[in-house]
């Protein structure tokens, strides 16, 4: 039986007499990598914002790693790295500058643990030879992988991405996949992406949360949902399956 890294109870969160987020209960496992889809408007940004906390839902539970998103924030902090919407820099600064400045964050670790830790992130991302550059000089590209490398200066156990590939080239997408899939088998992170790009996702996810107007309409590995389908069908057209489905 796989651990389970991310656990959602009966999470609702309500504004005013507007339901958002409805009863919703699902789990990701620990290792995999689970694409999070829904049509605009269907809740999903603020489903990231619950899930990692900043925002506090109306009632149920978010546990990373077992421990209460709401009730224990600065500790289940320590489990996740999370890039909700776009990385925002300053651009006069240098990448290697801008996380050294967030890693300043991370209590515990002396100035050389931390220099040697953003160095590390810089490697992985594949940004050595452009960290003493600008932020302003960086490609879309590399400003997503800059941010992927601030999710990662605290080992975290699962990463969440909100909408990660929007207005990269193709380049950048295959760059984008190679490196969440290199961090996945090689330092065995979860990740938990919101993406509209669904042929994408297919290729990549072992697992799917997919929401339509803030309610559950399925969790669980995608090659069952798929296979419920036909074989032959893409994420695609599961997708507009149950979102037309009454």
């Amino acid at each position: 039986m796989q651990n389970k890294v991310l656990s959602v109870k009966n999470l609702t969160k309500r504004l005013g007499k507007r339901t958002i987020i409805n009863d919703m209960t699902f789990s990701v496992n620990a290792g995999g990598i689970c694409g999070f889809i829904g049509p605009n408007g269907a809740g999903k940004t603020t489903m990231l914002r619950l899930l990692t906390g900043l925002i506090s839902p109306t009632s149920g539970s978010v546990m990373v790693n077992d421990t209460d998103v709401t009730k224990d924030r600065e500790k289940a902090l320590k489990y996740l790295g999370a890039i909700v919407e776009n990385p925002i820099f300053f651009q006069y600064l240098t990448g290697e500058k801008a996380l050294l400045n967030l890693a300043m964050l991370n209590e515990g670790m002396t100035r050389t643990q931390r220099k040697e830790k953003v160095k590390e992130v810089i490697e992985i991302v594949g940004l050595s030879g452009r960290e003493k550059d600008t932020i302003n000089t960086y490609s879309l590209g590399m400003k997503q992988r800059l941010g992927i490398a601030q999710a990662l200066l605290n080992n975290p156990q699962i990463v969440f991405l909100d909408e990660p590939l929007n207005g990269l080239d193709p380049l950048g997408i295959i760059e984008l996949r190679n490196l969440i899939l290199k961090l996945n088998k090689e330092k065995n992170i979860t990740f938990f992406i919101s993406s509209h790009i669904l042929d994408e996702l297919q290729k990549i996810c072992t697992e799917l949360v997919i929401i339509k107007e803030g309610k559950l309409m399925w969790s669980g590995r995608t090659e069952e949902l798929l296979s419920k389908v036909d074989k032959k069908s893409s994420l695609e057209d599961v997708f507009v399956r149950l979102m037309t489905s009454k």
